[in-house]
């Protein structure tokens, strides 16, 4: 029994010993690779641009386009297909887009709206009391347009002629803006402001006014005329830095094409 059991523990010393005289051999190979894998180019951030402007001690991010041409601008109505605006801009090859103006809840557009498959008369209305026309050139105003290709009724106005718009708003709320402006040169500008925390929340509407006035002294070419589109909940905004999606359906969409 004895001789087993010496047996027994000379046959283990054996095993551990060529087992620890392996292993000890291979250990420093197995470092070296570990330490000689090449470690991985961490990949660089995005670089993000955002313009940034300050009213009333709140930071606001506002993004813009310029339209190059007019003609390249379509107003799409979604009042009954609700759509969104992600399939929109998939159908219809925007490279960037704005909701336009406002609906009510027969989802019909609210005031004069103008393309080449609808045409609504306008309304009197103290808030929307201006008129974007696109085509056959791009102009904002309080006088209704007469021919106009494409137009549309929105507001309030906030600039005329360089001046801006003192404005009285009942239950004014902080939420995101969208606008459409006329620049120095006559080129129409869609632009959004936003808290960046949120993307939902922005300035208040009678705050626009004197927040475009501090916008318009870091653009290469102030905007002269400045109209409120829909905002809020009801608005989306793409051009080729952001998609700020829409919560609620959107009426009607300003596409721009290639």
């Amino acid at each position: 029994m004895k001789k087993i059991i010496i047996a027994s523990l000379v046959f283990l010393c054996i095993i551990f010993g060529i087992y620890f005289i392996v292993f000890s051999h291979k250990l420093p190979i197995i470092n070296s690779v570990i330490n000689n894998f090449p470690t991985p180019t961490p990949l660089p951030s995005p670089a993000v641009k955002t313009s940034t402007v300050s009213w009333n001690d709140i930071t606001y991010i506002y993004e813009w386009f310029e339209v190059p041409d007019s003609k390249k601008v379509s107003l799409l109505s979604n009042f009954t297909e609700k759509k969104s605006s992600l399939e929109i801009m998939n159908e219809q090859h925007c490279i960037a887009a704005i909701n336009a103006g406002f609906y009510d809840t027969n989802n019909k557009p609210l005031g004069l709206f103008k393309n080449n498959t609808i045409s609504t008369a306008s309304i009197q209305s103290a808030l929307l009391n201006g008129y974007l026309t696109i085509a056959p050139i791009p102009l904002i105003s309080f006088e209704e347009p007469d021919r106009a290709v494409v137009a549309l009724q929105t507001g309030p106005m906030l600039i005329v002629d360089g001046k801006k718009i003192k404005l009285v708003i009942k239950n004014d709320e902080h939420a995101r803006r969208m606008i459409a402006g006329i620049n120095a040169k006559g080129a129409l500008v869609f632009m959004t402001i936003f808290v960046p925390e949120t993307k939902v929340q922005g300035p208040q509407l009678a705050d626009l006014p004197d927040i475009i006035e501090q916008i318009n002294k870091t653009l290469p070419n102030p905007l002269v005329s400045v109209i409120n589109l829909d905002g809020g909940n009801a608005s989306m905004f793409k051009d080729k830095d952001v998609y700020i999606p829409e919560v609620l359906p959107i009426g009607s969409l300003f596409c721009l094409q290639e």
